[in-house]
């Protein structure tokens, strides 16, 4: 039990913090705007958090018994306590104002976010953390085949994708594997990776083509359509599963992590409990609908020149049925203290959502209507789950997607008669 409502707890907090980071967008870029109503001069801890909910776009209502702390506003200590919250949380990007009727507090995410990644820089540096990206040339040094860019996803490696590798080179490509820090910023990898393809030699990057599968299409759409990034040589982006609008699963990523680095113990030893090298969850606070990274690529356009495809699933990681099941126990069994009920609501809200992630509305991760573009006509729908598309760890292995990439790639010259 004690292990229960630690867990529950967790996905309160975790839930909130999500919240504030990836809360409705207003019209300008990076600003989040909360009022939070004052009732006789108070402010009330219970509905300044459920206002954070309802802006996050949560229909959970916390429950009555839910600790409820009053704060009088015309109070002196409580407006030098407001002037010295504004004087510490300034550098952070975080403003607070009484009004007549409500506590408005605005955000500039721009700012939060600058003063989060120097604080990850001085840990990093302080730790000595290593955090690299790799351009891996998997086919023979004298291959003259079609020049093909692989990236695998957020929590991912190489490791899970050797059969189609195998398969690419096998069938005259020039493969390169493009590994990088699986959970750090997605702006930081399509910066990496940008770099990775000008290292190319002059006469492999002009006809590049670039296979993504989930998180590495955010990250090929941010590096392709930044004039400061692009590489000009690219002349075809194929998305696998491609979060293009955001996942709310990317919050729950904690368990696709621990799956990644029991995975290392295995393939990468030197690398399995190595948490901060890859990126320190990052990427999961980029992946969130409306989230700061989400806001920024709405407002690219596609790359002329580049023949975009998407290749979604619509069938889920989980069985229906069985999510439903553990939905309908949780909902069975409420919580007399008003934190444990509070996180059961928002764990039941994170349950609903995963039944919309499954078959046939998504893959399991990505919903279809996130695996989608403006502007990209060559999209089709296949019954597979994420998991599944390019998933394989020998070449002669049935491959799910391989057949509709291998449509999209230009094909290998046939060797000349001897």
């Amino acid at each position: 039990m004690c292990r229960k409502r630690t867990l529950l707890t967790w996905i309160f907090a975790s839930n909130f913090f999500c919240t504030l980071l990836s809360a409705q967008a207003t019209d300008e870029v990076g600003l989040r705007h909360f009022a939070v109503p004052l009732i006789d001069n108070e402010i009330h801890s219970r509905l300044f958090l459920q206002t954070l909910l309802e802006v996050g776009g949560s229909d959970v209502k916390l429950p009555e018994n839910f600790p409820n702390q009053k704060i009088k506003v015309n109070r002196i200590g409580t407006r030098v306590a407001l002037f010295t919250w504004n004087t510490m949380l300034e550098d952070f990007g975080v403003d607070l104002s009484l009004q007549n009727d409500a506590l408005l507090m605005t955000v500039d995410l721009k700012t939060l976010e600058a003063k989060l990644n120097d604080f990850e820089e001085t840990l990093v540096t302080f730790f000595g953390v290593e955090r690299e990206a790799h351009l891996r040339h998997l086919s023979a040094a004298d291959c003259k085949g079609p020049v093909v860019v692989f990236l695998h996803g957020l929590d991912s490696s190489k490791r899970l994708f050797g059969g189609t590798c195998d398969f690419l080179v096998a069938n005259g490509y020039d493969l390169y594997f493009f590994e990088y820090p699986n959970d750090d910023r997605v702006q930081r990898n399509a910066a990496r990776l940008s770099d990775a393809l000008k290292s190319l030699p002059e006469n492999r990057r002009q006809d590049i083509s670039i296979i993504t599968i989930s998180m590495g299409g955010v990250i090929t759409q941010a590096m392709l359509e930044n004039p400061e990034l692009t590489v000009e040589g690219v002349k075809r982006f194929i998305a696998v599963v491609p979060p293009f609008q955001g996942s709310e699963m990317a919050a729950l990523r904690g368990f696709v992590e621990v799956g990644d680095h029991t995975l290392s113990i295995f393939f990468e030893p030197q690398k399995a409990l190595d948490f901060w090298g890859d990126g320190m969850g990052r990427a999961g606070i980029d992946l969130q609908p409306g989230s700061l990274l989400m806001e920024q690529l709405d407002q690219l356009k596609r790359k002329p020149g580049v023949a975009y495809s998407i290749i979604a699933g619509n069938k889920g990681v989980f069985d229906p049925a069985i999510l439903q099941k553990a939905h309908d126990d949780l909902q069975a069994e409420p919580a007399a203290n008003g934190v444990l009920e509070a996180a059961r609501r928002l764990t039941l809200d994170r349950m609903d959502l995963m039944l919309k992630f499954q078959s046939p509305h998504g893959d399991g991760a990505v919903s279809l209507e996130s695996a989608t573009l403006d502007g990209v006509e060559d999209r089709i729908v296949l019954p597979y789950s994420h998991l599944e598309f390019l998933t394989g760890f020998r070449a002669n292995e049935a491959i799910p997607a391989l057949k509709e990439v291998l449509k999209r790639l230009p094909a290998v010259p046939s060797a000349p008669s001897p």
